[in-house]
């Protein structure tokens, strides 16, 4: 028998954020919701559509409706459900979290960054962030403001979510690289998170020399950050984005560098230099995600494995040269926005 509490979520999702790829693409174009420009932090070559976080969040709120119509109760996965029972065992009580504002946030937050010709500040970002992370674990300070475990959670949420949101939002440097990722890491444990964004890929992958029809944007790497945070069972999946931005962290470091100024060190950047098509690009980052996808954390340490052999196997180009300005300001990829 067809178990309506996963099966109509899921379609309603993959629906949904296809019929909202169809509208908002070419009413972001109209509009100037893109990317591009001259400023340093806008670098793609050409106009792109903003509006990934937007597709998304119409598919996993379509979802969500769906999942709620139809009881909670019985459905196999229900957004926040497995983190909150997490920090219910930690705390030895139930609590109570708030998944759908803190999604919200998170979307107007990277929205915000996306629409600012230069971004947010990077404190003002990490504030929003952090508050995202505050948001989710709201209600739980507020069922026991005097309990100071509750404190303790909420601070984790807080430092998670800035984590997270930035792992992802690096690990968006390249068409389909985030969006593919967290498609096949949600499949199994959040099946319409994963509908959402299997309607947005085909939008967000290069088709024979063409640009990508949209982007994540900020919004939209924040609203799948605060998606892989709400799901547990996917955590294992973002080892490939850690370790990408803590090897650009240290480089950027060692350059004298901001770690949050943008560059083309990235893994899928390399991957690029040595002639991949973007497509590929995106193929050969979730090959090496995948022993995580599969494994969980047993998987973990090949990920780590595959991640050193495909930067040896990649050239490297003044990797460890600090750029001229020239340089700085050389058109980046189509997705490139960290």
């Amino acid at each position: 028998m067809i178990d309506a509490t996963e099966i109509v979520p899921t379609l309603m999702a993959l629906g949904a954020s296809w019929l909202a790829a169809l509208a908002f693409i070419p009413w972001a174009r109209r509009a100037g919701w893109v990317d591009g420009g001259a400023s340093e932090r806008k670098r793609a070559t050409a106009p792109l559509p903003l509006c990934g976080g937007a597709i998304v969040l119409a598919g996993v709120l379509a979802g969500w409706v769906a999942l709620e119509y139809f009881g909670r109760a019985q459905a196999r996965f229900v957004p926040g459900r497995e983190l909150r029972e997490l920090v219910s065992a930690a705390l030895g009580r139930e609590v109570t979290l708030w998944p759908l504002g803190a999604l919200l946030l998170a979307f107007a937050v990277g929205t915000l960054d996306d629409l600012l010709e230069d971004g947010l500040r990077p404190a003002h970002k990490l504030a929003g962030q952090a508050a995202v992370g505050a948001v989710l674990a709201l209600p739980l300070v507020m069922a026991a403001p005097h309990d100071p475990r509750a404190w303790m959670v909420l601070a984790l949420a807080m430092f998670a979510s800035c984590a997270v949101l930035n792992w992802i939002n690096t690990f968006d440097n390249a068409d389909g690289a985030a969006s593919g990722l967290g498609c096949a890491a949600l499949l199994g444990s959040a099946p319409f998170f994963a509908a959402a964004l299997a309607a947005f890929l085909p939008f967000n992958l290069a088709r024979r020399g063409r640009a990508p029809r949209a982007i994540l944007g900020d919004a939209g790497s924040h609203v799948l950050g605060l998606m892989f945070l709400l799901v547990p069972a996917a955590w294992p999946a973002l080892a490939l984005p850690a370790l990408d931005l803590g090897r650009l962290v240290l480089v950027r470091a060692r350059l004298g560098l901001a770690p949050w100024r943008g560059d083309r060190r990235h893994l899928a950047h390399r991957l690029q230099a040595r002639g991949l098509a973007p497509a590929t690009v995106a193929l050969a980052l979730l090959a090496i995600s995948l022993p995580a996808i599969l494994w969980s954390w047993l998987g973990a340490p090949l990920v780590v494995l595959a991640f050193v052999l495909a930067l040896r196997g990649a050239p490297a180009p003044a990797e460890w040269v600090r750029p001229c300005v020239a340089l700085e300001l050389e058109p980046a990829a189509a997705d490139e926005r960290r």
